[in-house]
């Protein structure tokens, strides 16, 4: 038995040429691709179909991996080669392929596609697999599914609102909440995973640009500065961004899962490195300081034939390594820490506080602006110190717990 809900009714029936859904995360988007999928399986069983996501291990994981769940669910028969990429249902025949190497496509026909997640799919992979929608046994039809990612080529292409709507096209817009078949607490669990602005995008499907203005919205000054200073016995962490001649360094501690920022080291002399401005760090605070470094630190050095990390342990500091999170991750989690009342600065943290509220967006991109040279750094060691410590996304991220020495 099949139950759709409004958005996935209107999608499955309609006749235009491009048909888009869009919603939050959640909102019954790829099963809609699905139940298309076995749909045109039936009517066009003599074309070659088309199912592209934007990476081999999505396509895998995520789009194949809800087919196949359903097909089963369904007892409808169906065959899959991982070699060629060919899955087979009712005899028609799909090609599934990524979307990151989309110039091996140039060669195809095919008389239907689904695209999954295509808003992160490049312009010109579209453009391309769209050319090839010409096998004259098929519906020639396009279905497109998506979380939205700003205002790009996928806005510009389905919204009627866009530059150059596509003609014959139709979009259809549904958010996470729209989905009655979730799970009762999925919306809380994903409400508490983004910052205000992501929730825009991620659960209610809106076209917004989250690239746009300054990254770390999350931060008001009038909220989040108070005077501070480190209580006795608690220990100290140092969130550190390795750059020579701009070594920078945060100082806090925390308590009951909030981090107060209580001090600040940013060294722009000629011939600042590792070594200069840990010995500073430990002039004021000792040895019993835990450093949540830049990753980078491991391989490169900012003026050593050592590693920063090495020049760490050998000054008798603490290291907490790491892997570097994902920069929108790292924004993410330093948004969403300010916004539920993590994290706190000393208003003499003058070059943070700078930091956190000029670093912007480049040219719409997920980097930073940093045509200003002393922007960025700062705001980079928070990051990495959030991350590791009082970050709200996940349990796992906080492995540095408040006690007393």
């Amino acid at each position: 038995m099949v139950e759709l809900l409004p958005h996935q009714a209107i999608a499955l029936t309609s006749d235009h040429k491009y048909t888009a859904i869009t919603s939050g995360v959640g909102g019954g988007k790829t099963w809609t691709g699905v139940h298309w999928v076995v749909r045109m399986s039936k009517e066009y069983p003599k074309s070659l179909g088309f199912i592209g996501a934007n990476t081999f291990s999505q396509l895998r994981n995520s789009t194949l991996a809800a087919v196949f769940n359903e097909l089963m669910r369904l007892e409808i028969p169906f065959s899959y080669n991982q070699s060629s990429g060919i899955l087979e249902i009712l005899g028609k025949k799909w090609l599934c392929k990524s979307m990151d190497n989309f110039d091996v496509l140039r060669g195809i026909e095919v008389g239907e596609i689904w695209l999954d997640e295509c808003a992160y799919m490049k312009e010109e992979a579209f453009q391309v697999i769209s050319g090839r929608l010409r096998d004259r046994y098929g519906a020639l039809k396009v279905l497109l599914t998506s979380t939205p990612k700003g205002f790009n080529w996928f806005f510009h292409y389905m919204h009627k609102d866009g530059d150059c709507p596509l003609p014959n096209s139709k979009l259809i817009r549904a958010t996470s909440m729209d989905n009655s078949f979730l799970p009762e607490g999925y919306i809380d669990s994903l409400k508490s995973q983004y910052d205000s602005k992501l929730i825009e995008q991620e659960l209610a499907g809106e076209f917004i640009n989250v690239r746009t203005g300054v990254i770390y919205h999350g931060f008001d000054k009038q909220l989040h500065t108070m005077e501070c200073s480190l209580p006795p016995r608690f220990p100290v962490y140092a969130g550190m961004d390795f750059n020579p001649n701009r070594m920078a360094v945060v100082v806090g501690y925390i308590k009951l899962d909030t981090l107060f920022v209580i001090d600040e080291i940013f060294d722009t002399t000629p011939g600042s490195n590792t070594e200069s401005v840990c010995r500073k760090l430990i002039a004021k605070y000792g040895n019993e300081v835990t450093i949540v470094p830049d990753s980078t630190g491991i391989k490169s050095t900012s003026n050593s034939n050592r590693s920063d990390h090495q020049i760490i342990r050998d000054l008798g500091l603490k290291i907490k390594s790491a892997t570097n999170p994902f920069r929108v991750d790292r924004y993410n989690a330093v948004n969403l820490s300010f916004e539920k009342g993590r994290v706190f600065i000393n208003p003499k943290c003058k070059n943070l506080i700078r930091d956190l509220e000029q670093v912007s967006y480049k040219d719409g991109s997920d980097k930073p602006d940093d045509s200003d040279k002393n922007l960025t750094h700062m705001s980079d060691a928070l990051g990495y110190l959030i991350y590791r410590t009082v970050n709200p996304l996940q349990n796992k991220s906080r492995p540095i717990r408040s006690q007393l020495r």
